[in-house]
């Protein structure tokens, strides 16, 4: 991936509050879908889309 791209990270808490990433994806379409899919499976967990912030070439 190139640097100062955007990634779409998609994340997980579970019931007693934790929260982890899940995966990353390169386009929020993507992103969106699969969590759709978690959350369709009925369980306790949340999960949500959140773009991570690009980073600029190293100092």
């Amino acid at each position: 991936m190139a640097v100062g791209s955007v990634q779409y990270i998609l994340w997980r808490q579970d019931d007693n509050g934790n929260v982890f990433v899940v995966c990353r994806f390169h386009s929020r379409d993507q992103a969106n879908r699969v969590c759709e899919r978690y959350r369709k499976r009925g369980h306790k967990q949340l999960y949500w889309v959140k773009p991570l912030a690009p980073q600029g070439p190293p100092s």
